[in-house]
């Protein structure tokens, strides 16, 4: 992720929020917007939350980027188990998403101060952060993970509530972004 500091789970999700400028501002194509699926969109969602993690081997089962992955291996009975899982997770991001605000706010930090102190520890400078901001930004980071370990926790049952494993809905995700006709079908039913 381009403009994300960290890959752990908690850090990416904050990448997601986009809490203060610079330091979590996700650059690639993903995002969701509206409901609507963009290439992406939901890997981070579900990596923000801890959820999914892609094995080499998944990724090496499915198309090339320029090859179309068969539409005709996805029924409508299965989109319409991951649209219902999808949207869910959509839900339980912005729930989360809140939270974690909420939290860093509770320790005393705005999200652009906790960007910035994030963005400070992994340069030289951060030995120069005042003790009392670390010791914010630790206590914030901490009820961050506690909020992250139960949107994931959400996020899978959410998944199994559907009758997926997780490796057969991040296929279907995969296989969406990298087929346009796929896509199309998603982004419709994701439509109101």
């Amino acid at each position: 992720m381009s403009g994300c500091l960290l890959g752990s789970g908690w850090f990416m999700l904050f990448c997601e929020m986009g809490l203060g400028t610079g330091a979590f501002d996700v650059k690639e194509d993903s995002i969701m917007k509206r409901g609507i699926l963009i290439p992406g969109s939901l890997m981070v969602v579900l990596w923000g939350v801890g959820a999914v993690n892609v094995s080499p081997s998944a990724v090496a089962q499915l198309p090339s980027p320029t090859q179309s992955a068969p539409v005709e291996d996805v029924t409508d009975e299965k989109l319409d188990r991951f649209v219902s899982a999808y949207q869910i997770i959509q839900g339980i991001q912005q729930e989360t998403q809140s939270e974690m605000l909420a939290a860093v706010e509770a320790e005393g930090l705005t999200g652009a101060e906790f960007n910035a102190i994030a963005q400070t520890m992994q340069s030289p400078a951060g030995a120069n952060i005042p003790s009392q901001q670390v010791e914010q930004f630790m206590a914030a980071v901490e009820q961050v993970s506690a909020i992250q370990s139960d949107a994931r926790d959400e996020a899978v049952a959410a998944i199994q509530a559907e009758r997926f494993t997780i490796g057969e809905f991040e296929q279907i995700l995969l296989m969406a972004q990298q087929n346009p006709t796929l896509q199309e079908q998603i982004n419709q039913r994701l439509q109101p």
